[in-house]
């Protein structure tokens, strides 16, 4: 099963795509968050949007926007394949 197979299944009736990950390892003083979703312009663009950073706080963010959805939805499965062979886990 595919990365955004495995979105699908995580979320089957949202309109958005969201995907809520986290990495803790308390050994290592790392207590992070990853969270990638699919957004639409009030022109009907669509595009990527992320925010990124440590537990209790406002952390960062990044809009990056896309051709059309289907590229959209590829750049949002490669973030999460990457964010995934990293160590972060999908939070449900």
């Amino acid at each position: 099963m595919n990365a955004l197979a495995a979105i699908t299944c995580l979320y089957p009736r949202r309109r958005s795509m969201r995907v809520d990950m986290a990495r803790v390892d308390p050994d290592a003083n790392m207590d992070r968050f990853y969270c990638v979703q699919l957004t639409k312009s009030l022109f009907g663009e669509t595009g990527v949007e992320r925010q990124w950073g440590r537990w209790r706080t406002h952390g960062r963010r990044r809009l990056d926007w896309c051709g059309n959805e289907t590229q959209a939805k590829t750049a949002l499965t490669n973030l999460v394949k990457d964010k995934l062979s990293r160590g972060y886990l999908i939070k449900p």
